[in-house]
C-alpha cells in the first residue's frame, strides 16, 4: 500500500515528548527581541508596576494560539489561507497581516543591529561603524545557514541557544537576591502583581507595545501553524472524512499540539519574567533605559551587580545567542510566510512543492539582506522593535476574532473544547481588543514622541 503519511498519535508521555518541536522553534523566536529588549526596557521605565501585564501577556495568548492551530492542522491549511477564507472580514485581516509582516522586517533590522552591537562591544574592528560590519557578517552567516538547514536543524540549533541563555538569566536573577542593594523584595513583587499603572504615559505605551510582542505575538500566532504543519501534525491526521479513524487521530494530535504550546509557554514566560525583573531591579534603579546605539551596553548592566565586568561579557554572549536565534528563526519563518502569501494573494502561482522550495530559498536570501539594509539606514533597534510591537498589537484583536470564528464555525464537533476553555478563549480575545483599541487611540503624538526621542 502507498505511504499516505497518516500516523497514529502517541499515547505515552515519552511519545508525546518525542513529538514536540514547533513550540521550541517558536520559543527561540520569542526569547529574543521581545524578552531581552522590549521586556527589559519596560522594566527599566516602569519599575515593578507592570509585572502582572508581562505575565498576562505571556499566558493569555496561548488559548488563541491553540485555537487557530487546531483549525489549521485539522483542515490541512496554512494560517494565511485560513484567514483569507473567513467570510467578509477575512481578506482584510489577511492584507493587514501583510502590512504587519512588512513592519516586522524593520523589527528584524533592529535585531540584527542588536547582534552587531553585541559583537562590536566584544570585538570592535571599524570604529563607529563596527556594529554595521558585524551585522553584515551575521547576515551572511544567517543566509548560509538558512540555505543549508531544514526543520530538524532549525529545531536543534535554536533550542540549544535559547536553553543555555535562559538558564543563565534565571540563575542571575536568583543570584541578585544576595546583593542587598539590588535584591527584589516581597513589597516589589506585591506592587508588580497589584494591577497598578505607573504615572509615566511613556511607560504605558512601552508596556502595551511590549504586550504586543512578548510571548506569542501576532507574528507568532500566524507563524506557529506553519511549523506545526512542517513538523507533520496535519499530514499525520490525514484528510477529514478519509476514514473512520480521523476523529481519533485528530484528537490525539491536537493533544500533542496543546502540550507543545503550553510547554513552550512555560519556557518563554520564565525567561520573560526574569528579564523584566532584572530591568526593574537594576536599570530602573539606575535610571537607565536601553536605546539607540547604546542599547546592548545598557542592557549589559543587568548582570553587573552579580558578576561585574565578567557578567557584562556573559550578557554580550547571551545577547548574541538569543538575538541571533530570533533573527535566524524569524527569517526562516518569513520565507515560508511570504511564499504562502504569494500564492494566497495570487501574486505568483506555486503549482508544486519544488516551486515552493525555490521561493522559500529565494526569500531566505532576500529577507536577511533587506533587514540589514534597514538597520544600516535607520540604526535605532529599540524603535524598530517597538514599532513592530505596536503593529502586532493592532493585529491581535483581528486574530482573536478569527480564532472565535474557527472555534464556533469550522472546528469539527468531535474536537470542540469545553466551556472552561471557551471562557479563557474569550478572555484572550478581550485582552487583544483592549490593547488594540488603546494603541489605536494613543498611537499619534505619543508614539511620534517615542520614536523621535
Amino acid at each position: 500500500m502507498p505511504d499516505t503519511g497518516i500516523k497514529s498519535p502517541p499515547t505515552s508521555a515519552k511519545g508525546v515528548l518525542k513529538s514536540l518541536g514547533p513550540g521550541l522553534i517558536l520559543a527561540a523566536s520569542i526569547v529574543g527581541s521581545g524578552e531581552l529588549v522590549a521586556t527589559t526596557r519596560t522594566g527599566a521605565e516602569a519599575g515593578f508596576a507592570f509585572l502582572w501585564l508581562i505575565i498576562l501577556g505571556c499566558t493569555i495568548k496561548v488559548f488563541t494560539q491553540i485555537e487557530i492551530c487546531r483549525h489549521c492542522i485539522t483542515h490541512g491549511e496554512t494560517t494565511v489561507t485560513a484567514l483569507n477564507r473567513i467570510p467578509k472580514m477575512g481578506p482584510f485581516i489577511a492584507w493587514f497581516w501583510l502590512i504587519t509582516f512588512l513592519t516586522g522586517l524593520g523589527q528584524l533590522g533592529g535585531i540584527v543591529g542588536g547582534v552587531g552591537q553585541a559583537v562590536a562591544i566584544f570585538l570592535p574592528v571599524t570604529g563607529e561603524h563596527s556594529d554595521k560590519f558585524w551585522a553584515g557578517i551575521v547576515t551572511v552567516a544567517t543566509v548560509g545557514m538558512l540555505l543549508r538547514g531544514g526543520f530538524t536543524f532549525i529545531e536543534i540549533f535554536c533550542t540549544a541557544l535559547v536553553a543555555s541563555f535562559t538558564v543563565l538569566t534565571i540563575g542571575n536573577l536568583f543570584a541578585l537576591q544576595t546583593q542587598p542593594d539590588w535584591a527584589i523584595g516581597w513589597a516589589d513583587l506585591k506592587a508588580g502583581l497589584s494591577f497598578g499603572f505607573p504615572e509615566s504615559p511613556g511607560a504605558l505605551i512601552t508596556a502595551l507595545a511590549a504586550f504586543g510582542i512578548i510571548g506569542i505575538g501576532a507574528a507568532e500566532l500566524v507563524a506557529y501553524p506553519y511549523w506545526c504543519l512542517e513538523k507533520g501534525y496535519g499530514k499525520w491526521i490525514g484528510p477529514r472524512g478519509g476514514d473512520t479513524g480521523w476523529a481519533h487521530r485528530a484528537r490525539g494530535w491536537v493533544r500533542v499540539l496543546q502540550w507543545d504550546a503550553w510547554g513552550s509557554m512555560l519556557v518563554y514566560t520564565l525567561s520573560t519574567v526574569a528579564f523584566y525583573l532584572l530591568g526593574a531591579a537594576v536599570l530602573h534603579r539606575m535610571e537607565l533605559v536601553p536605546a539607540g546605539s547604546e542599547m546592548i551596553a545598557t542592557l549589559a548592566e543587568i548582570y553587573g551587580p552579580v558578576f561585574g565586568n565578567t557578567g557584562k561579557m556573559i550578557l554580550l554572549i547571551g545577547a548574541f545567542a538569543v538575538l541571533f536565534s530570533t533573527f535566524f528563526v524569524s527569517n526562516a519563518t518569513k520565507a515560508r510566510l511570504m511564499t504562502d502569501a504569494l500564492h494566497v494573494f495570487r501574486i505568483r502561482s506555486l503549482p508544486d512543492e519544488s516551486s515552493r522550495q525555490i521561493s522559500v530559498r529565494f526569500f531566505s536570501v532576500a529577507f536577511p539582506i533587506l533587514c540589514f539594509v534597514i538597520y544600516t539606514l535607520f540604526p535605532k533597534p529599540v524603535v524598530l522593535i517597538l514599532l513592530s510591537g505596536l503593529m502586532q498589537a493592532l493585529l491581535l484583536p483581528m486574530l482573536g476574532v478569527a480564532a472565535l470564528y474557527f472555534r464556533y464555525r469550522t472546528i469539527d464537533p468531535a474536537l470542540r473544547p469545553g466551556k472552561a476553555w471557551d471562557v479563557m478563549l474569550i478572555l484572550s480575545v478581550v485582552a487583544f481588543l483592549v490593547v488594540g483599541i488603546f494603541i489605536a487611540w494613543t498611537k499619534g503624538s505619543e508614539f511620534a514622541a517615542l520614536i523621535l526621542s
